[in-house]
């Protein structure tokens, strides 16, 4: 049976987003399957194409090997006997090469492959990865703030992620991302998630990575025990460890023992109060050595952040002391 595309006009998105908005603020995926599923179709639908689009990174012509520009995707959200998804597919290329590791084991088979097993298009239903990703040990779910912010924020394919960033950091996000990580819990609204997280997913990661998740939940309900909303100045640490965490969660990155180094500096630098929760109120520029910081964790070369982390954070540290106001 073929699938049927769906057209969702601003009426019928505004209707999705006041149902979404009754929903508790983090759900399990499986509790509405459906309607979940409408909306992380509608998610990915949005960023195929745009600066969003983390799929199309990894997208290249199967024939020639080739790089598929990413202003040649196209997607829509597809009906299949009830069953909510998206198809994803790319002008001008018959032929799609998916290099992403896992990716190919969520795809829809009988509306992604032809006769010559080539996928020609890309076509995920949210409730089957849903189940995939549960053989996996993970659950997949909604977190309200993020969808609102995200699916249902006045989607704009011209922006750019700094406006998602500074939304995590302003709200300190971080702390929402441990606690899920803790419970072995995986947001799925967006194709950050679909390639990132979901994508190549492997349940012997989750003891060190729910261990961690906790760990570091611990550490920031210590570190803002008694404070109602954090100033920015407090939350610049949070914020790199919350970036951190989320590649650790990648399994291109679960063995990383660059991130997992930075991590525990991280944490150490909360546990002893390098910066108090309550120091300082005001934040007048963003500390410049963070980008550094987050630079040698990702380095693949571990002897690298040994040698230069403490240093780094060293300067993230007086460089907050120095653009912060009393």
């Amino acid at each position: 049976m073929a699938l049927t595309p769906i057209q969702i006009t601003p009426e019928e998105k505004e209707v999705l987003r006041s149902r979404f908005l009754a929903t508790s603020e983090t759900v399990p995926l499986a509790s509405d399957p459906k309607f979940f599923a409408l909306v992380t179709a509608l998610g990915i639908q949005q960023e195929i194409g745009t600066i969003h689009d983390e799929l199309s990174v990894f997208l290249f012509d199967g024939d020639t090997g080739a790089k598929i520009p990413r202003e040649n995707l196209r997607a829509e959200v597809v009906d299949h006997r009830g069953h909510f998804g998206v198809r994803i597919r790319a002008e001008g290329h018959a032929h799609l090469d998916p290099r992403v590791p896992g990716l190919r084991t969520l795809l829809d088979p009988a509306h992604s492959y032809g006769a010559n097993e080539n996928i020609h298009s890309l076509v995920f239903f949210p409730e089957v990865v849903t189940r995939i990703a549960a053989l996996q040990g993970a659950e997949l779910v909604s977190v309200r703030p993020w969808g609102i912010n995200t699916v249902f924020g006045g989607f704009d394919p011209a922006k750019s992620y700094y406006e998602g960033n500074m939304w995590e950091f302003v709200n300190v996000d971080a702390v929402r991302y441990a606690e899920l990580l803790a419970d072995r819990r995986i947001v799925f609204f967006g194709t950050h998630d679909l390639v990132s997280h979901v994508a190549g997913l492997r349940s012997e990661a989750w003891p060190e990575l729910s261990a961690r998740g906790a760990r570091t939940r611990d550490v920031f309900r210590r570190y803002f025990a008694g404070v109602d909303r954090p100033a920015p100045f407090a939350a610049v640490l949070p914020y790199a460890l919350g970036m951190l965490l989320d590649d650790l969660a990648q399994p291109m990155n679960y063995a990383s023992e660059s991130r997992k180094h930075v991590v525990e500096l991280l944490i150490e630098a909360l546990e002893t109060r390098k910066i108090g929760p309550r120091e300082r109120p005001y934040l007048l520029k963003y500390p410049p050595s963070i980008e550094r910081l987050i630079a040698s964790a990702r380095s693949d070369d571990p002897g690298r952040a040994r040698r230069e982390a403490g240093g780094i954070l060293a300067q993230v540290v007086e460089e907050l002391r120095r653009h912060a106001a009393a």
